[in-house]
């Protein structure tokens, strides 16, 4: 599938970037941009900025920027194709998809979704073979797992084969190189590809709206030396830190509940789903982090941990209300009897139970408390004072002063300690926190680099800058700035690798009078040049909303960046003159006694020296 570009055009041009992102974050008016706290990263110091008058998006914290597809692309972890057609929507436009692709013409992304439900269909094909899929079909149904919940979440099977996989794909024209890359593939050592996932139950992993984006698989051998659980590596699909499973399946009972349960496996999750419980997700094993928790706070910020009643369950529930704390969520945490987990308990004695003992969930304190009781730390005063330390710690977390100073109350009542002690306690803390968040936004707060260093030579550093500062101009995606720029100083004369190709793109948007900034950010392929671009360009918006301030007149602002334009066009001709007169005293000093080779070349190095005086005086090319 494809979109026609002018479609595209038209869809962006049709839609007002600010209207789209205030669906999703509050944004507030400062001079000509609106600012807002960054959705992509944890902030407290609003630094997320939006022009309504460039038509893109940029973090001066986490340095994301793009255009209106590109917010909607990393904020919903949808393909291009997808935030286009949702923007058509919002905008009115009936949007009509081609097939009539050519060769390399269709999305990347897509690719690999493609690859992943080919494979998906593969896994469960071969569950419900009676030949093949017998012994997983035997282990699910003792697991109690009915035909609708394998269909619901797309359960498939990997036969115990090397190849079994690898054919099927061979045969489907997929691209075994991607395949790999998605890990349903590995190389031997003789560089021969083989199945990754083999003898698993094979758990597809969906993003948010419904696209397969990896795979869990479940071995069904009992083997020391094989993993229990095989999951599939990182991919430009999929990034372990910012999927729930499950969240696809119970997103809208959890908005319409406004809360969620959080489980650690697939097992638990599809149980209680089957149950009738959808409000459920699961981290799949691994550490809850700030992204995940970040994705599920668009449908509720109340949150039941329901962790195994094991040391590592129990660990788990600790770490993870860290996490939910620092991100605002109501943190309750139930503890099952020993011995259980949901899948079991559900299993056990059905929804009405479960439901009556998640309603017995306590709040992070009361957990932390009885916590450290079972382990004894309230029997020795040494302990005691660690384990009060430890709930002070956590609820310096907490973002909203009310609901620390009542928590510090409660505890202080609690343990019969002053109140002001544990505020001083309180506040040592949330120095701490402080001190870490402004080195962490020290580091996030770097600009970005480009991709490619600037060459080496005697004259880098100067042209560099130069070079940097007329890229910087022709970010404007003015076409007279551009113009002035191009007809002196074409592409390929960039010294520099990483300008000169970005430069080509813009030379291209110009010649065929396609220049905008939002296109200009659609087309480039790299995250560090679109992170540069944006800072570029939010950074001289910036300048320029100070200087309209100061003058109040926006004419004058554009007047500036011309003349601005031409005197770079100035400095870069007579860094070029200088580096011509360089080379002929290089030659002169040559040249030794060959007189008639002296006088041309005196002669050549004179006439430069004029023309440098000339473009000096000349202010055709300056207005300041």
């Amino acid at each position: 599938m494809r979109i026609p570009q002018d479609k595209i055009e038209d869809i962006r041009n049709s839609t007002d970037i600010v209207d789209v992102i205030s669906g999703y974050v509050q944004l507030k008016k400062r001079g000509r941009s609106f600012i807002g706290l960054c959705p992509f990263h944890t902030e407290k110091t609003p630094s997320f900025t939006v022009s309504p008058e460039k038509q893109i998006f940029h973090c001066f914290g986490c340095h994301k920027g793009g255009n209106v597809f590109s917010f909607l692309m990393e904020y919903k972890s949808i393909s291009f194709i997808e935030a286009v057609q949702e923007t058509a929507e919002s905008a009115g436009i009936k949007l009509e998809l081609t097939s009539d692709e050519k060769p390399g013409e269709k999305d990347k992304l897509e690719e690999l979704y493609e690859i992943n439900v080919f494979a998906a269909k593969f896994f469960s094909g071969m569950l419900a073979d009676k030949g093949k899929g017998t012994k997983a079909s035997e282990y699910l149904t003792g697991r109690n797992l009915k035909t609708k919940s394998l269909k619901s979440f797309g359960i498939g099977f990997a036969p115990d084969s090397w190849d079994n996989f690898l054919e099927h794909a061979k045969k489907g024209g997929i691209n075994l190189d991607d395949a790999q890359t998605l890990g349903l593939l590995d190389t031997n050592d003789k560089g021969k590809k083989y199945d990754k996932f083999r003898n698993r139950i094979i758990f597809p992993i969906f993003s948010p709206n419904g696209r397969v984006i990896a795979f869990g698989g479940r071995t069904l051998e009992n083997r020391k030396d094989i993993a229990k659980y095989l999951n599939s590596p990182e991919s430009e699909i999929y990034q372990k830190r910012r999927s729930l499973y499950g969240l696809y399946h119970s997103k809208e009972e959890i908005r319409k509940l406004d809360r969620a349960i959080l489980v650690e496996g697939y097992m638990d999750l599809i149980s209680l789903f089957q149950a009738g419980i959808k409000n459920v997700v699961a981290s799949s094993g691994t550490a809850l982090t700030p992204e995940q928790v970040r994705l599920l706070s668009r449908y509720t910020k109340n949150i039941l941990v329901l962790f195994d009643a094991d040391p590592a369950g129990q660990k788990a529930a600790e770490r993870s209300i860290e996490v939910l704390l620092k991100q605002d969520f109501a943190v309750k945490i139930l503890t099952l009897p020993d011995g259980e987990d949901p899948d079991s308990y559900v299993t056990k004695y059905g929804k009405e139970k479960f439901l009556e003992i998640s309603e017995k969930g306590v709040d992070f304190l009361e957990f932390l408390s009885e916590y450290f009781t079972s382990k004894g730390m309230f029997d020795d005063p040494a302990k005691e004072t660690e384990a009060i330390r430890k709930l002070v710690e956590t609820v310096s977390w907490i973002s909203d002063e009310l609901k620390r100073s009542l928590t510090i109350k409660n505890i202080a009542g609690k343990y019969k300690l002053r109140e002001r002690l544990l505020e001083s306690e309180l506040d040592k803390y949330l120095k701490q926190n402080r001190v870490r968040e402004n080195i962490q936004n020290k580091r996030e707060n770097q600009a970005p680099a480009l991709p490619e260093q600037a060459p080496e030579g005697p004259s880098k550093g100067k042209v560099s800058s130069v070079e940097k500062d007329i890229i910087n101009a022709l970010l404007e995606c003015d076409d007279e700035i551009a113009g002035i720029i191009f007809d002196h100083f074409l592409p390929e004369e960039f010294k520099d690798d990483s300008f000169r190709k970005l430069a080509e793109l813009i030379y291209k948007n110009f010649t065929e009078h396609t220049l905008s900034l939002p296109r200009l950010m659609e087309q480039i392929e790299d995250e560090n040049f679109k992170k540069y671009v944006s800072s570029v360009v939010m950074n001289f918006d910036e300048i320029s909303h100070k200087r309209w301030e100061e003058f109040t007149d926006p004419e004058r602002i554009r007047n500036d960046k011309v003349a601005w334009s031409k005197d770079l066009v100035k400095k870069i001709n007579l860094i070029r003159l200088s580096e011509r007169i360089n080379e002929i005293n290089n030659r002169i000093a040559g040249a030794e006694n060959d007189h008639e080779k002296l006088f041309n070349l005196f002669k050549e190095k004179k006439e430069l020296e004029e023309e440098k005086k000339n473009i000096h005086n000349n202010d055709n090319l300056a207005l300041y």
